[in-house]
């Protein structure tokens, strides 16, 4: 079968051929990406160029391969940018709009012509758009808005005729994988429209250069085109400028700045925002140091990369490695259950808080654990005689949760468990369902892939769409109310107590010194409190994938399956979860089988012990009137 490996490779799910399609919902792009895309496609269109011996050139004398080579700049907006003004000198569209306007000859040709002229240019043309019309499918949302519009695919294909790629197996590799191909238009298109968007704003905030940071900023995020997601990227990132430009350049005033930690930055803008006094410039050298010490003495605080002010509920998880809808869904809610499936798989399943109280109640009484560090031996006072740990990142006090409170809440947002529930509680009976029907239909999916004979075929997401909405839908109601508060505070704990604890270097040292992490000192203490050794990393995996998989059932809606890598990186995380699932599950039948066999061993010796007292009892009495023996007693 052909593989079709000519389009850029993504990260994911590995099939017989590169990327698979769908034939659900398509997303329309966004009006000022058209906007621009349609400008674009008519400048590159227009003739412009003349014959002179046989070869063409501008009007201007600048030869085709010259000019297709200009460095493509984003469009720019404002007063002074204006006709030929609007992109910078010397760039590609700078140069054709005033040839545009400059031309006073009465035979002039397009680029289209002029590759229509070509012969072998005209024959890579044609090899191409027979290649992208059989893999049109498998393009993700952004390139195929870009191949979409004639004069900018034959822009692409002349520029790279023009810098040597003449078989079209490079010039294909050339427009998908060169930093100069497809995806320099689609780096154009995203900051032009974005430009556009700031512009109306009327905000003062710098972006007519390409290296202004919110510029940056939307380049680092590389927005999908949809019109349901474009435009509402741009304004959340401008977003940040605007409300914060004003505390920032108060920032900056001060003699203290360049001292200031990059990460510090946006909690500094918060206590500025925070301050009862009001910060100035003439008083910010006086504060600055305050805020910094109040800051850097906050346990925990480089490890808060939030940027938000506190108004949004935190339900990120920091993972501990070693080194417009139908329906009204609310995502607050389905990654508060991600949160919270997080918290359960490694505190209940892996039994993380039973280890910590092992560990604490039993391990450490033995006296065999010297503590040195001071900060770790106020945690432990305050977590095992207080019941109480501080936050690790606010350094607020909160109480522990306890168990039962904990089940409680496990079995109404995943059914999981056995625990007793209030008559008030209701149960979410139907997680377990979905969750399954997700699993299977993933499955089925990616076998439907494989098995699929015909690389220019496609594949239906649909059913997994449908799957990922029921369990979208189902989490946002269910995972609600007390559930949302209780959350961050489990996960909170959990975080504090392999983070500060059990990760911390005095224990792990002494606890596993022939060197290790906070795995390999759960492993230690569990296999000392239950007596079987726990699968520590694949229970990792499957509280990681499983928060993975949530957080992306809570961003999802149509247009983000319409991304071939978001996709992907979906289906990949079930996939390894599915696989994560399945080694516990045979490690459990085979303690289950190895449980059974103990019971049977115990049976046969214990039937073996009674037949020999059967036989005991049944020897003969020995005669009254027999001397004894000496050692008779």
């Amino acid at each position: 079968m052909a593989t079709l490996n000519f389009f850029p490779s993504t990260n994911g799910v590995k099939i017989r051929r590169t990327n698979i399609t769908t034939n659900g919902v398509t997303a329309d792009i966004d009006s000022h990406v058209k906007e621009q895309l349609t400008y674009m496609n008519d400048l590159l269109g227009t003739p412009i160029y003349i014959k002179e011996g046989g070869d063409f050139q501008t009007v201007e004398g600048m030869s085709i391969s010259e000019l297709v080579q200009l460095p493509l700049k984003a469009r720019m907006y404002g007063n002074s940018h204006r006709k030929e003004q609007q992109w910078q000198e010397d760039s590609l569209l700078n140069t054709i709009y005033k040839a545009i306007n400059n031309s006073k000859y009465d035979k002039i040709y397009s680029l289209e012509e002029y590759i229509d002229a070509e012969d072998k240019l005209s024959l890579l043309k044609f090899d191409f758009k027979d290649r992208l019309n059989n893999n049109w499918n498998n393009l993700d949302l952004n390139t195929r808005s870009i191949l979409s519009y004639p004069n900018i695919v034959n822009y692409l294909l002349a520029f790279g005729y023009n810098a040597g790629y003449t078989e079209v197996n490079g010039l294909t590799n050339f427009i998908f994988g060169n930093k100069s191909g497809n995806r320099n238009v689609i780096i154009y298109t995203q900051i032009s429209a974005s430009r556009q968007y700031i512009h109306e704003e009327r905000v003062s905030v710098e972006f007519n250069n390409e290296k202004n940071p919110v510029i940056t900023d939307i380049l680092k995020g590389n927005p999908s085109f949809s019109s349901l997601s474009f435009s509402a990227f741009v304004m959340k990132t401008l977003e940040n400028y605007v409300d914060n430009s004003s505390e920032l350049d108060i920032l900056k005033d001060s003699k203290y700045y360049k001292d200031i930690p990059p990460s510090m930055i946006p909690k500094l803008i918060k206590q500025i925002k925070a301050s009862i006094l009001p910060v100035t410039d003439s008083n910010i050298d006086i504060l600055l140091p305050i805020f910094m010490n109040e800051i850097e003495n906050t346990p925990g605080w480089e490890d808060d990369t939030s940027d938000t002010d506190g108004s949004a509920p935190d339900y990120s998880v920091t993972f501990l490695d070693d080194d417009a809808a139908t329906v009204q869904v609310v995502s607050d809610n389905i990654r508060c259950a991600a949160q919270m499936f997080y918290s359960m798989t490694l505190g209940e399943e892996l039994d993380i808080f039973s280890v910590v109280n092992f560990f604490t109640h039993k391990f450490m009484v033995r006296g065999n654990i010297q503590i040195s560090d001071s900060q770790l031996r106020e945690d432990l006072q305050m977590y095992v005689f207080s019941n109480k740990f501080p936050h690790p990142r606010t350094g607020k006090i909160i109480e522990r949760t306890r168990p039962a409170e904990r089940r409680m809440f496990y079995k109404q947002v995943f059914n999981y468990g056995n625990a007793a529930v209030t008559d008030d509680v209701v149960v979410n009976k139907e997680f377990p369902k979905y969750w399954r029907i997700l699993i299977m239909e993933v499955a089925r999916y990616i076998q439907r892939a494989q098995d699929s004979p015909n690389p220019e075929s496609y594949v239906s997401r649909q059913t997994v769409m449908q799957a990922v909405e029921d369990l979208q839908y189902n989490l946002s109601t269910h995972c609600s109310g007390m559930a949302n508060v209780i959350s961050p505070i489990i996960y909170d704990e959990l975080y504090f107590v392999i983070k500060r604890i059990l990760n911390h270097p005095e224990i792990v040292k002494q606890l596993v010194p022939a060197g290790g992490n906070w795995w390999k000192v759960v492993e230690m203490l569990y296999e000392g409190m239950k007596h079987q050794r726990p699968k520590t990393t694949i229970h990792y995996n499957k509280a990681k994938l499983g928060y993975e998989i949530l957080n992306s059932i809570a961003d999802y809606n149509p247009t983000t399956f319409e991304d071939d890598k978001r996709f992907s990186a979906f289906i990949s995380n079930v996939d390894a979860f599915i696989i994560s699932q399945a080694q516990l599950q045979q490690k459990e039948e085979d303690e289950n089988e190895e449980r059974g066999n103990r019971d049977y061993r115990r049976r046969e010796r214990h039937a073996e012990k009674e037949e020999d007292e059967d036989a005991t009892e049944k020897l003969p009495t020995p005669s009254p009137s027999a001397g004894k023996d000496e050692w008779d007693f």
